[in-house]
């Protein structure tokens, strides 16, 4: 009986040692278990922290002066963060393994073109957004400047330094505006809503540049920037500022020019009036010629008028209508351009028939216009006819530009970055985090 109590016995501790060694075993489990879950957790919020901080580190002068967000580094400088979050955050702490983390930024590089534009659009914002609807945000130049020699001076810089051109976002680029085209556009009776305010404001890089950079009569703030002609640099593309504004002169005078003599075509009256100008000097077959070299020098001598205007900040309506015209038909026979193109017998005529020419000519008024488009407006006119790389490619140009001006000598959008990808190896575990500008 004692015998086979001391079996009960014996059975009974050993079953409950299997209990007790069962119990541990399942403790040791949950706390490793409970440790691995913490190790997660911490992995996991820290990782988003370490990701914040990195966005964090982004370049001030870039955003004071564009509203762009974007911080400096390489895979690399981020691998180094990291490992110094990670060593302060994990060492000493529940036995974590760490392995060398990993890193790539190649999706947020900001000389991607869609991670910039989509930087334009965080830049916009909404009161910006109003100022150009209202056309607040603009100002006519105070000071003007000089154009000489000096390539120093404002106005007149031109980019010399080589390694400068070959880090422009546009290196290699070029474009060449299409009179033809852009003139039949703007012929167009509705072209002039393509450049009001609260069209260009939907479009987040014709709003960026209208609140952003500065053009030959208007600038948009008190900070010096390299070019003075900041929108014409965006249409021509020339990397001497002065170059870029007498380009952008001869274009808008070559669209102006054909705007002026499709407007004449289009004019009952004028032409009625060209036309029986050209019978009486040039009797004949020659009267057509004649007709031609009327028309070419009205629209060439109101074209002068209309950039002078322009240039003086006036507004000019895209196809002018009776009233619209400051030059008068005698205003262009007197024009020693036109004279010149005639033949003897024809400039007699002309002298002959001068009391009936002018009776012919009266000059309908003329009132200057509180409506039409403004020098800035055609050269938005311009952009819009550029490739929407090209235009988007030069707005970086002249941020890289201004921020090595005025900051770093070393700026350079290829290391930039506007949000952060990376992969923490804690025991052996991957975790990844993906984060960005929003």
């Amino acid at each position: 009986m004692r015998k086979l109590l001391r079996n009960k016995s014996g059975s009974t501790i050993v079953l409950l040692s299997f209990v007790f060694l069962a119990l541990i075993s399942m403790i040791i489990m949950a706390i490793n278990i409970a440790r691995s879950r913490t190790v997660e957790s911490w992995a996991e919020v820290n990782g988003k922290l370490w990701g914040k901080a990195i966005l964090s580190e982004y370049d001030r002068y870039l955003l004071d002066d564009y509203g762009i967000m974007a911080f400096q580094g390489n895979d690399c400088d981020v691998i180094k963060r990291l490992s110094v979050y990670s060593k302060y955050s994990f060492e000493d702490k529940l036995r974590i393994r760490r392995d060398v983390p990993s890193a790539n930024l190649d999706e947020y590089r900001m000389s991607d073109l869609d991670n910039f534009r989509k930087s334009l659009r965080n830049a916009m914002t909404t009161e910006e957004a109003k100022s150009i609807v209202d056309g607040k945000n603009r100002s006519v130049r105070k000071i003007s400047y000089s154009f000489g020699n000096n390539k120093t001076e404002y106005g007149n810089r031109a980019i010399g330094n080589q390694v400068v051109i070959d880090t422009l976002p546009s290196r290699g680029y070029k474009n060449h505006i299409n009179i033809k085209g852009l003139t039949g556009l703007l012929s167009d009776s509705n072209a002039a809503d393509k450049v009001k305010p609260d069209v260009l404001s939907k479009v987040s890089e014709m709003s960026f540049i209208v609140s952003k950079l500065n053009s030959h009569l208007k600038t948009v703030g008190d900070k010096e920037t390299f070019f003075a002609n900041e929108y014409e640099y965006i249409v021509k593309g020339s990397l001497d500022d002065n170059k870029n504004f007498e380009a952008c002169k001869r274009e808008i005078f070559a669209i102006r020019n054909a705007l002026n003599l499709a407007a004449l075509s289009k004019d009952p009256e004028k032409m009625k009036i060209i036309t029986a100008i050209s019978e009486l000097i040039a009797p004949g077959p020659g009267a057509i010629v004649v007709q031609g070299a009327i028309m070419e020098s009205w629209a060439a001598l109101e074209t002068h008028e209309d950039l002078k205007a322009l240039l003086d900040n006036k507004r000019i309506p895209l196809m002018k209508k009776k009233g619209d015209w400051k030059i008068s038909v005698e205003g262009v026979l007197r024009d020693s351009h036109l004279t010149d193109k005639l033949g003897d017998e024809a400039r007699k005529l002309l002298n002959e028939n001068a009391e009936q020419i002018h009776d012919l000519s009266k000059q309908e008024g003329y009132s200057e216009k509180l409506e039409g488009q403004n020098y800035e407006d055609y050269l938005l006119f311009m952009m819009l006819t550029i490739p929407k790389d090209l235009r988007t490619r030069r707005i970086m140009d002249l941020i890289q530009i201004n921020m090595k001006y005025r900051y770093y000598d070393d700026f350079n959008f290829d290391e930039y970055n506007c949000g952060v990808r990376f992969n923490l190896k804690i025991n052996g575990k991957s975790y990844e985090v993906n984060d960005s500008y929003k």
